[in-house]
């Protein structure tokens, strides 16, 4: 500990301490030299005498100092100071390295900090590794051995039993709600929700329990801090103020802290408990079984664990607590899982869906940063074929090569260090604008974190090691060494392939994105609008819902309109497991379904290939239709008119066979089926090109309630919705593409620049012999021929495994696709022509007189 304060304070008082030690030796050597002169000896001899007896002072002087400081840290701190003139005496070169190793460090840093907040980060509340998400096992059905939630009773149930955790708290999704005249992210929530999660409020207070009574629900709210501001302009008296949702009042209680912005990746706008859905429909059946019914699935539960009580045992309580509540319904018990609530931790096979984009990016981030480490490794390769006669001096002088590998390594690292300052700046604005210009509002907060910081310490460390070690070695080395292959070259041919493998796959996802617009989905877009109505869900019952929507529908006629439950492309789907005739009732299939009318097929000119379209009655024979991909998966070279098969607790009919449609995405066409819609197909689709049918609509939607919105919504509207996430992953991978192809023509030139430098002697001699002008432009291209052919031979290799990885995003374009790769060919081939000639015409223009005399 004395050591170390010794040091320490040998760090704060250095000047003052190296004062100390001259005057200390300086009297030393006078007491010497005293000694020897009263012994007889004249001064001069004595001074030199004293001087000898003291031996090497500089020695002395070192020996000293490390006794106060550690000798390598000092050497450290030497070699930075060196290394920060000697950058700052080449201010272009630093500025170019700077730039290139920053923009690449920064977009690997910027999706390391999305994907750290969508993916890593857990819920932003106190405690958050106590926190868990709750869910139960399916035992049957699509979601089979998979994660469930509870029904509300349940909740409640394990709410005033379960010892292991200090609260649970129970969410469900709202729908869609109006709040200010538009759409708004709702939830309901259990009333112990912000006391539970620990969550702060900017304004009043979270729910009380008595608010989430179901024999009397209370209207109140809770804002989200975003809308507070967006919305309301942040008015400081917006708590007991009234808002409408959906045109029934609510009093807002509470703001939640701006830190909180939900627990889902989508940003709340309004929380709401639990039991006030019942203000909200008031006449919906489903809403009575939805409170009180111990099978009605499902709420996502959460709990925070108990001090001192671990995962383990609190799955063990809830799965006996849910094994007796279970005992006593008609529900089948199962067990318990619990996750973590970051995205990658929870249940469901999650991350399965999310890492292999996520993973894709990373490639290609990497991939521009290993360009950059390569571009920035051949500009120092250059810097130390400037620097050799110094190195030489510092090696003849006694200097080890390790001492000067390090010295170069340390510089390196200052430039990984600057660069990575730029990319953290770069990654504190980047990811939050491509995320909210893909996704729309988040939850989570895209800044960088420790996490983050310690990840762009990873980059800088490699990055370091990797554009400065190979050149360090490489110009350190004796005169006498030669390497087999330039490491000029090879670093050359790494940018070249680098660049093609980025340059194609940008290419294919560009060509894919476009050949998506063209695509024939197998339904009418154009001409055609998906209607839907935001109902006041409290005056409307079933009945009356069902007899408006009759009226719209006649006011229409049957053939003009179609209905059904989701919308063409509205990036929705629903599965349902079904089983043949005969077969084990544990072998269930799966097959997406449609509720849809007959008009559906006309209004879309989706064509019955084989058997009928629907017609009255087949609501109650149960009959189906499936579409082609159903037909060939299940019933392979047969016919599947006739057919029959179980789904649900119905045996149902195969009555037609519609042609393939993308509906449901345009990546791929699922095997589905189709059954007659009921009346909880609440949206319709409707022919746009007949101004008179909208015209109709509308005026049928006021004359029976003029508090019915419509939303009317062009097919071509939600196509572009659906590309918009390719449509913006083409840009960033063709900014990444023309990126790469900039930092490869910098490679490509400053190589062809230090090989004129180089070889300006042997031009001049060459020339002064007779050469010609081609010949010596031919012998300066063919020096690095091969490099660049190998480079693009292994681009190429490389494209055609990267494109088979991105396939699903191509949209039926082939990986092999002509115009990408001879798109890539043409840029690559331009860029190296650009990047050559200014190097070329500088051998062309070599004075062999000058050139002799050249060093």
């Amino acid at each position: 500990m004395l050591s170390l304060l010794r040091r320490i304070r040998y760090l704060i008082h250095r000047r003052q301490i190296e004062a100390d030690l001259s005057e200390e030796i300086e009297c030393h050597r006078l007491m010497s030299q005293r000694e020897l002169e009263e012994s007889g000896l004249p001064k001069p001899e004595a001074s030199h005498e004293s001087c000898r007896a003291l031996g090497n002072v500089t020695l002395a002087r070192e020996d000293s100092r490390y006794v106060w400081i550690w000798p390598w840290l000092e050497s450290v701190w030497q070699d930075a100071r060196y290394g920060v003139r000697s950058l700052l005496s080449q201010p272009g070169f630093t500025s170019i390295a700077v730039l290139a190793l920053g923009i690449a460090i920064g977009l690997n840093t910027s999706l390391f900090t999305a994907f750290n907040a969508m993916a890593l980060r857990p819920w932003p509340v106190p405690e958050p590794s106590r926190v868990v998400n709750i869910y139960s096992r399916a035992l049957k059905g699509v979601l089979r051995g998979g994660a469930v939630g509870f029904s509300i009773a349940e909740f409640r149930y394990l709410v005033e039993n379960a010892r292991s955790f200090s609260g649970i708290v129970a969410m469900r999704s709202t729908g869609d709600l109006r709040l200010v005249e538009r759409e708004t992210r709702s939830m309901y929530v259990s009333g112990n929700f912000f006391s539970v999660l620990g969550v702060e409020m900017e304004r009043g207070r979270g729910f009380m329990a008595e608010e989430d009574r179901i024999e009397q629900p209370e209207a109140v709210a809770v804002l989200s801090y975003v809308t507070w501001q967006s919305r309301f302009a942040g008015q400081p008296d917006i708590v007991g103020r009234k808002i409408l949702l959906d045109d029934v009042p609510f009093i807002v209680v509470g703001v939640a802290s701006r830190d909180f912005g939900g627990t889902r990746p989508e940003r709340n706008d309004v929380w709401l408990p639990l039991a006030s859905i019942q203000l909200l429909q008031p006449n919906d059946p489903m809403v009575r079984d939805l409170l009180r019914k111990p099978d009605h699935c499902c709420s996502s539960l959460a709990g925070r664990l108990a001090p001192g009580v671990t995962s383990q045992q609190a799955t063990a309580e809830l799965d006996l607590l849910t094994a007796r509540f279970r005992a006593g319904s008609d529900a089948e018990a199962s067990g318990v899982i619990l996750a973590g609530t970051a995205f990658l931790q929870e249940a469901g096979n999650k991350g399965g869906k999310i890492l292999p984009v996520f993973g894709l990016m990373f490639a290609a981030v990497l991939l521009v940063l290993v360009l950059a480490c390569a571009n920035v490794g051949n500009l120092l390769l250059a810097r130390s074929a400037a620097r050799s006669r110094e190195f030489s001096v510092r090696l003849s002088l006694g200097a080890g090569r390790g001492r000067i590998i390090r010295q170069l390594l340390t510089e390196s690292m200052l430039l990984a260090t600057l660069a990575s300052a730029l990319g953290i700046a770069i990654a504190w604005t980047l990811p939050a604008y491509i995320i909210e210009l893909a996704a729309g509002p988040v939850s989570f907060h895209l800044k960088p974190d420790a996490t983050v910081l310690s990840f762009t310490a990873a980059l800088a460390v490699f990055s370091c090691l990797s554009f400065g070690l190979a050149p360090a070695l490489h110009g350190t080395r004796n005169s006498g060494e030669s390497a087999k292959l330039s490491l000029r070259s090879v670093l050359l041919a790494v940018q070249v392939s680098v660049s093609v493998v980025i340059l194609i796959v940008a290419g294919l996802l560009v060509r894919g994105v476009q050949r998506a617009g063209l695509l024939n989905p197998g339904f009418a877009v154009k001409g055609v609008c998906a209607v839907a109505f935001d109902l006041p869900t409290k005056s409307y019952d079933e009945a009356r819902k069902r007899a408006f929507f009759n009226q719209v529908v006649d006011s229409l006629g049957p053939n003009s309109v179609g209905r059904t439950m989701i919308a063409p492309l509205a990036s929705r789907k629903n599965f349902t497991n079904f089983r043949m005739p005969g077969t084990d009732a544990n072998r269930d299939l799966i097959i997406q379904f449609h509720e849809v009318s007959a008009g559906y097929f006309d209004v879309l000119r989706i064509p019955v290939v084989k058997g009928r379209n629907f017609q009255a009655g087949d609501d109650e024979r149960n009959a189906v239709l499936i579409n082609e991909s159903a037909a060939r998966r299940y019933w392979p070279g047969q016919s599947s008119l006739g057919k029959t098969f179980t789904s649900g607790r119905h045996a149902r009919e195969i009555v037609g066979v519609v042609k393939d449609a993308y509906t449901s995405g345009l990546d791929q066409i699922e095997p589905t089926m189709y059954q007659p819609a009921r009346d909880n197909a609440l949206e319709l689709v409707v022919r746009s090109d007949n101004p008179a049918a909208l015209q109709r609509l509308r005026a049928t939607v006021t004359h029976l309630d003029p508090r019915v919105q419509l939303r009317i919504t062009p097919l071509t509207e939600l196509l572009d919705r659906w590309l918009s996430a390719s449509r913006i992953g083409a840009v960033l991978a063709g900014a990444l593409g023309l990126l790469a192809l900039s930092l490869a023509s910098i490679g490509v030139f400053g190589v062809f620049a230090y090989v004129v430098q180089q070889r300006t002697r042997e031009i001049g001699i060459r020339m002064a012999l007779g050469a010609q002008p081609r010949q010596v432009m031919r012998s300066v291209l063919a020096s690095h021929f091969r490099p660049l052919a190998a480079g693009i031979a292994c681009g190429g290799a490389g494209a055609l495994l990267g494109s088979r990885l991105i396939q699903r995003y191509l949209y039926g374009l082939s990986p092999l696709d002509p115009v990408a790769y001879s798109g890539v060919a043409f840029l690559l081939t331009a860029a190296a022509i650009v990047a050559v000639i200014l190097p070329a015409r500088r051998a062309l223009r070599v004075d062999p007189i000058k050139a002799l005399r050249y060093e």
